[in-house]
């Protein structure tokens, strides 16, 4: 289409062009250049904004979402079928309401909380353990600012201990727990007998025309993919490595900035004695411990084998047994008062009676190595591994517009770009649009070969975005449509599927007839196996709880424990069809309610988590229906 414009926009028609063009630019398009597109937002909660940035942001990360769970299969429509756009919109509002209440009513998250948090994030973590270097190096690749990622923390905890507290008020009675526990318990004496879905697959003889037919009226079934080459220039930040080389100059400066990352932190290792308290202990139980740890820690000063007062005296089972040896204690992972004491103390000292919530500590100092700064030659390997992923992600960031405008402003071939740019152009395999290798492993990538304008115009793709450090355009270079497959290369697939078809259908038909039969008179348990054996069918036995039911047998569980119990003597039936195209009947004889005295303290807490659970759910979402209902909220739908 747009070929066929360029080839006739001439005289009198480019101008009618021209002039369509610039009427709407001159009162909409130039109005953006001063208020900016991205401007207007897409909601406003209660006078606040959410950006067009900030949604088409989110947007982008459930779409890589999607893309990561369904590879090839991702169909960018899927963004509107799904209703992904609209549920993304729903939860910034929804955060946005949150956000406003956690700021009114003063919810605080501290300094060291938030560090906590941090700390605990799986990707930050080298050897189960918080790495900043990591930390600093993730937030770059990603382009957030560390200031901007805590902020987000901080407000993403301020909203969790709102909806914690909020959900932490509901509450159950006992009957509730008690009818729940009751059911969880009862038991359901079942059989079934399964009518295997290609019971009957021999019996039916498929001809030429069942074939032919077939063929003819699934042919979308049996086609081959279509495929395509692509010729392509790619930017990015690893091809760009490869030519860059930091001089000493850069090394040394990049040494000074991030010298702090290459500190040794000081280390201390310390034993300790622990004389346990427990919480609820009196005044003069507390003193008589307090006392004791007194007396062991003069025996401790006077020469006494520190080590052998641990065995004998230490309350604590992790370090007693090792002579009250800690190891290595670091920042953050004792107790204030502990730590406190330990980072005051000199190599050898003895210290105590320490007070914590545990009880009294009498704390030795065994060794300590000071903070140690690492010279240039001893991270130098780093150093220039830094320096250049530092540069190479500058000089991508600069390039990057350029490649994007230039792959835009010359559409018909990739010549203009990657002359501009000293790109090569490279060439692709054959791939189609489920998969592919090299640069076609990337979905994306994928997509963009086979969209309209690339595969039917010939026109260089618009600038893909693979991550955040690599970008490519692509143009077709050759194509082979999909064809028909010769009906003699599927006979056999057609034959199998149309034998099973069949084989199903009847299998169905069947088994509701039997089910129909058997609920048209009273039965029991006796007329039940007689018509096992006139069937030739096996009876089976189902697990008698629900929660003993395995998983693929599921759905006859759902079908057992919805049928009436039956009367005394009597049986009850059931059918369905499983997913695998099996019938099932099921004939269900007893039902026993659960007794309360056989359940476990294990399964009460079980049910009484999931009554709390259930219930704060429903109490938080009411609570965020309210904030909604008493919101000012506006939604520009052309934003989305």
């Amino acid at each position: 289409m747009l070929t066929a414009i360029r080839e006739r926009a001439t005289g009198w028609i480019a101008w009618v062009i021209v002039i369509l063009i610039t009427i709407p630019f001159a009162l909409w398009g130039i109005n953006s250049y001063f208020q900016g597109a991205n401007e207007i937002p897409v909601a406003t909660v209660n006078g606040t904004e959410i950006s067009n940035y900030t949604y088409q942001q989110e947007l982008s990360a459930q779409r890589q979402a999607l893309i990561d769970r369904l590879g090839g299969d991702f169909d960018p429509a899927s963004l509107d079928n799904l209703g992904v756009k609209s549920r993304v919109l729903e939860n910034l509002v929804n955060n946005q309401l949150l956000t406003q209440f956690t700021i009114d009513q003063n919810f605080r998250i501290s300094d060291d909380q938030l560090k906590e948090i941090i700390r605990t994030f799986p990707a930050f973590l080298e050897d189960g353990k918080f790495s900043q270097t990591r930390y600093l190096e993730l937030l770059n690749a990603n382009r957030l600012s560390a200031q901007g990622f805590e902020q987000s923390q901080r407000q993403n905890a301020a909203i969790n201990q709102l909806r914690e507290g909020v959900a932490d008020s509901s509450f159950f009675t006992e009957m509730e727990r008690d009818q729940l526990l009751v059911l969880n318990e009862q038991s359901r004496s079942t059989q079934y007998a399964v009518l295997k879905a290609n019971k009957f697959e021999e019996e039916f003889d498929i001809d030429d025309a069942d074939i032919q037919g077939y063929y003819e009226k699934n042919s979308d079934r049996y086609q081959t993919e279509s495929r395509i080459k692509v010729d392509y220039i790619e930017l990015s930040v690893a091809s760009l490595s490869d030519s860059i080389a930091p001089s000493e100059e850069e090394i040394n400066a990049l040494y000074e900035e991030t010298k702090g990352r290459y500190k040794q932190a000081e280390s201390r290792k310390a034993s300790h004695i622990l004389i346990s308290v427990d919480q609820s202990a009196s005044e003069d139980q507390k003193q008589s411990r307090f006392e004791l740890a007194g007396d062991i820690l003069n025996q401790a000063n006077d020469g006494e084998d520190f080590a052998a007062l641990a065995e004998q005296y230490s309350d604590d089972p992790g370090s007693s047994q090792n002579g009250g040896d800690l190891g290595v204690v670091a920042r953050g992972q004792m107790v204030k008062p502990f730590e406190d004491a330990v980072f005051a103390m000199r190599e050898g000292e003895i210290q105590g009676p320490i007070e914590s919530q545990f009880g009294y500590h009498i704390i030795k100092l065994t060794s300590l190595s000071a903070e140690r700064q690492q010279t240039l030659d001893q991270v130098r390997d780093q150093i220039l591994q830094d320096a250049v992923k530092f540069q190479a992600e500058n000089l991508f960031a600069e390039l990057a517009e350029s490649f994007k405008n230039l792959v835009f402003e010359d559409p018909d071939n990739l010549t203009t770009a990657a002359d501009e740019m000293d790109l090569p152009i490279q060439s692709s395999d054959w791939f189609t649009v489920s998969q592919g290798s090299g640069v076609a492993e990337d979905a994306t990538v994928r997509r963009a070969a086979f969209a309209e304008d690339v595969l039917n115009e010939n026109l260089v793709s618009p600038a893909i975005e693979i991550g955040f450090d690599k970008l490519v355009a692509v143009q077709k270079s050759e194509y082979k449509a999909a064809r028909p497959k010769s009906i003699e290369s599927v006979r056999g697939e057609i034959i199998a599927t149309i034998k099973s078809e069949k084989s199903q259908a009847k299998v169905l038909q069947i088994g509701s007839d039997l089910l129909t039969s058997l609920e048209s008179s009273v039965q029991n348990k006796a007329s039940w196996e007689r018509f096992i054996e006139q069937q030739n069918l096996d009876a089976l036995t189902l697990a008698n709880k629900k929660s003993e039911i395995p998983a693929h047998l599921a759905m006859l569980g759902d079908v057992v424990f919805a049928l009436s119990a039956p009367k005394q003597g009597e049986v009850r039936f059931g059918g369905l069809v499983l997913d695998n195209g099996d019938y099932v009947l099921v004939s269900l004889e007893k039902v026993e309610q659960g007794e309360l005295a056989s359940v476990d303290d294990s399964q009460r807490t079980m049910v009484q988590q999931q009554l709390l659970d259930r219930d704060g759910f429903g109490m938080f979402n009411q609570f965020r229906a309210l904030l909604r209902k008493n919101a000012d909220i506006t939604i520009s739908e052309q934003q989305l």
